[in-house]
């Protein structure tokens, strides 16, 4: 259950970033659909070399819940340098810091909740991209709301969530030990 809050919180604050980031670029730096097509394009690449190359290769090396709170706290960071890039190049650089960030955060997320699932996989698999796309749906409708008010407020509110959500899974989110039966198979193995 706390995977799948967490799923849920992850997502939510994530969206924020991609509902009003058009809207953000052209209030905040008067940017176009050539900049901003420009930096969606890093985006996409970004994202497609990291879920397809790379997560296997991170977590299989530094394991699901070190991704996870890596991901979640280099996200929160990465939206406050999102606030205070004012050219195009910081643009391109914080919101690339970013992306690789969450790229890696939705699948640990699903790869850890398939690991520790008490019911069976498939029912933990689809309860968990329900909670992922409940923040699809809100997180997009929230960041508009407060957007209106001002163009700042979604990446706070997004880095503040991110960061909750780095806190909560420092408590939630241990490292599995192995147990005895384990230990004893990987010594017989030697």
């Amino acid at each position: 259950g706390l995977l799948l809050l967490i799923a849920f919180l992850a997502t939510f604050g994530t969206s924020h970033f991609e509902s009003v980031f058009g809207l953000y670029m052209l209030k905040k730096l008067d940017y176009g659909p050539e900049q901003v097509g420009g930096i969606l394009t890093l985006v996409g690449a970004i994202a497609l070399i990291g879920r397809g190359l790379l997560t296997g290769f991170v977590t299989e090396h530094w394991g699901e819940p070190t991704v996870i709170k890596t991901s979640l706290i280099v996200g929160a960071v990465g939206f406050i340098l999102l606030l205070l890039a004012n050219t195009y190049v910081l643009v391109l650089l914080t919101t690339g810091i970013f992306t690789c960030s969450i790229t890696f955060l939705r699948p640990s997320i699903h790869s850890l909740t398939s690991k520790r699932t008490t019911v069976g996989q498939g029912a933990s698999m689809g309860l968990s991209n329900s909670f992922v796309s409940l923040g699809r749906v809100a997180g997009p409708i929230v960041a508009g709301i407060i957007f209106d008010i001002n163009p700042n407020y979604p990446y706070l509110v997004g880095a503040l969530i991110l960061g909750a959500v780095f806190l909560m899974s420092l408590i939630w989110i241990k490292e599995e030990q192995p147990s005895s039966a384990e230990l004893e198979t990987v010594k017989e193995k030697l």
